[in-house]
């Protein structure tokens, strides 16, 4: 019998023919039973969509100095994109930082989140087997609209000047914490605002908590005795009290009423008027002043000027405070009404203070505090422009001229008598101190134990440049306003009057009215020459001090002397020896050359640049370092 036999080459060739056969049914099925399938898949590997990163818009003081930008990261060839504050922690309570998806979650950053993030783009992108993009045949399908860039009103110089000075303030005081704001009273313009401690935006490990709290608009507190501006407004207003009134010596303690705790002077005055009890910071006076003005009244007053409610909606985590209506203040026998006559039983903000005694300044006018200057798209070109807000007249021009030549005796000569500064002889300060017990939730009393203290100051008190509110949260070596927030005022004037580029006129402000008599620029003029001028123009002058030419000249408030012209020696022209000197004594020194002080350490002058002698040149900064004796 016959077997079959397959020969090995026919073998092969039906396996061969076997295999292109599948191949064949294969490609059929790729290429035409299941085309749309396949072109989908082929379609997915190679080609890619992805959104396109839109710039976020930067953030920047009113000068263009840029807080906040975007940082491009290629590190591991990915490109990768995170918010970098270039300032650090300047301004980062103001600014805020973002949250680890890229959008704001503190600050400006947050509350202009939308303005500042942008719209995405959208990029069809054509890749290779290695999964590297084929640019020629890729394409944006939609361009990424780059955020809005945000200009600020704050000034990066007076910022660094406010942050220095309440750090210092903190330590010297051994306070919880410090907060100030300087604004313009003309337009509302915030031009720095900080609290200290505060925080690094750019740390990734900092536990932040209360030092990222602006307190200037998000801690509410009772204002203790700057309120009596609030209450001597009222007064005037209404015609219940005028300054001429004079209340009778109640002592030290006032015991008005048998079941209520009696209201209580730091001394015993005498009898006072409106304008000494404001200069004494008297409670009974203030409380005897706001019975006589009546809850509806002074409810009015303190309404109109915002208390009770936000300033803005700029400002993140702004507080309303708590204002009682008049039917809560005339309960107990108008005992609210009374403690609210001297700030207490009235919770307020710092931003609402300092907006009070703007309209002081300005004349009457209540603002609305503005931190926004300018938005500008990604090439600068400006997109809107914010003007500033009256929000109504709150005080007749006559009551707030009576109101400030009352904080100019506060400066002159009653509770902020430290807040004077021997280096800004020419600009008069006006400003209210205040020193407000906490009141203590679990005992329902007040916490002699923990204070809050506050100085708001106009700079100069006529024809104002700056109104700025200082508070110091807990002191425990000093507790009243005019002997620790006074002082970093003064010191906070002092850096701004002081700084090349901020300084109004290099300390020559001579405070008189236009076209008046003594509209005379003295500065440098000898003794003699000066009589002569002033007595030809029908002008009344005093002389202050000794020497021999005309270093400052400033008008009296209480126009009995005209204007005071302070006599010293001509400013010089070379670098004094401080060695040795206290700080004190050394900033005193300098106090009549036209230099920026910068100090650090502790005790006696160690070391200064210039060194003695050395020629002195415009835009100079004297820098001393202090060293204790040991």
């Amino acid at each position: 019998m016959n077997k079959f036999r397959l020969e090995p080459l026919a073998f092969i060739k039906w396996i061969v023919m076997s295999i292109v056969g599948v191949l064949m049914l294969q490609t059929f099925s790729i290429q035409v039973l299941n085309q749309k399938t396949y072109q989908s898949k082929t379609k997915d590997m190679v080609v890619r969509s992805r959104n396109v990163y839109a710039e976020r818009g930067q953030i920047m003081d009113r000068n263009g100095v840029v807080l906040a930008d975007n940082l491009r990261d290629t590190a591991n060839k990915v490109l990768d994109y995170s918010r970098i504050f270039l300032q650090g922690k300047l301004a980062s309570q103001i600014v805020g930082k973002l949250d680890f998806n890229g959008h704001g979650n503190m600050g400006i950053e947050r509350v202009f989140d939308s303005r500042l993030t942008g719209v995405e783009g959208f990029r069809v992108s054509v890749q290779d087997v290695r999964h590297r993009e084929i640019y020629s045949r890729s394409e944006n399908v939609a361009e990424a609209e780059p955020g809005k860039n945000l200009v600020l009103t704050i000034d990066k110089n007076m910022q660094e000047i406010v942050e220095k000075s309440l750090k210092d303030g903190v330590i010297e005081f051994s306070a919880k914490s410090a907060s100030a704001v300087v604004v313009d009273p003309y337009t509302g313009e915030i031009l720095a605002m900080a609290s200290y401690p505060t925080f690094d935006p750019n740390s990734k490990t900092q536990g932040i908590g209360r030092m990222s709290k602006n307190e200037i608009v998000a801690m509410a507190y009772e204002p203790g005795s700057t309120f009596k501006v609030i209450t001597a407004a009222a007064a005037l207003e209404s015609g219940a009290v005028d300054t001429n009134r004079v209340f009778p010596n109640e002592g030290k303690c006032w015991k008005w009423n048998s079941r209520t705790n009696p209201i209580c002077d730091t001394h015993e005055y005498g009898d006072m008027n409106m304008s000494e009890a404001m200069v004494q910071s008297s409670n009974i006076v203030f409380a005897k002043i706001a019975s006589e003005v009546g809850a509806q009244k002074l409810y009015q007053t303190a309404s109109h000027f915002g208390f009770g409610m936000k300033t803005s909606d700029s400002f993140y985590g702004e507080e309303s405070g708590a204002l009682k209506d008049p039917h809560s203040l005339a309960e107990n026998s108008g005992s609210d009404l009374k403690t609210m006559g001297f700030g207490h039983a009235v919770m307020v903000t710092p931003i609402q203070m300092v907006m009070a005694y703007a309209a002081i300044a300005n004349g009457g006018k209540l603002m609305e505090p503005l931190i926004v200057k300018e938005w500008r798209d990604a090439n600068g070109n400006l997109v809107e422009k914010r003007e500033p807000v009256e929000v109504r007249r709150v005080v007749s021009e006559q009551t707030a001229a009576k109101i400030r030549s009352m904080l100019n005796r506060v400066v002159n000569s009653g509770t902020a008598k430290r807040v004077a500064s021997k280096k800004l002889t020419d600009v008069v300060f006006g400003g209210k101190t205040g020193t407000a017990e906490k009141y203590n939730q679990e005992t329902g009393k007040y916490d002699r134990d923990h204070q809050v203290a506050s100085f708001i100051g106009l700079a100069p008190v006529e024809d104002s440049r700056y109104v700025c509110l200082v508070l110091v949260d807990d002191p425990q070596s000093k507790h009243v306003g005019g002997l620790t927030a006074g002082p970093i005022f003064r010191r906070i004037m002092e850096g701004i009057y002081y700084h090349p580029s901020l300084s109004p006129v290099s300390h020559n402000l001579a405070q008189v009215s236009p076209n008046s008599p003594c509209d005379i620029d003295f500065m440098g003029m000898t003794m003699a020459a000066a009589e002569k001028i002033a007595a030809d123009k029908g002008c009344a002058i005093s002389f202050d001090g000794e020497g021999d030419r005309v270093i400052s000249q400033r008008s009296d408030m209480m126009d009995s002397v005209g204007t005071v012209l302070t006599l010293g020696v001509t400013v010089a022209t070379k670098m004094p020896n401080l060695k040795g000197l206290s700080l004190k004594d050394a900033l005193e020194v300098m106090g009549s050359i036209r230099m920026n002080v910068e100090y650090e350490g502790k005790g006696r002058v160690a070391s200064q640049t210039p060194r003695a002698d050395e020629a002195i040149r415009k835009g100079m900064t004297c820098k001393l370092t202090l060293k204790e004796r040991g």
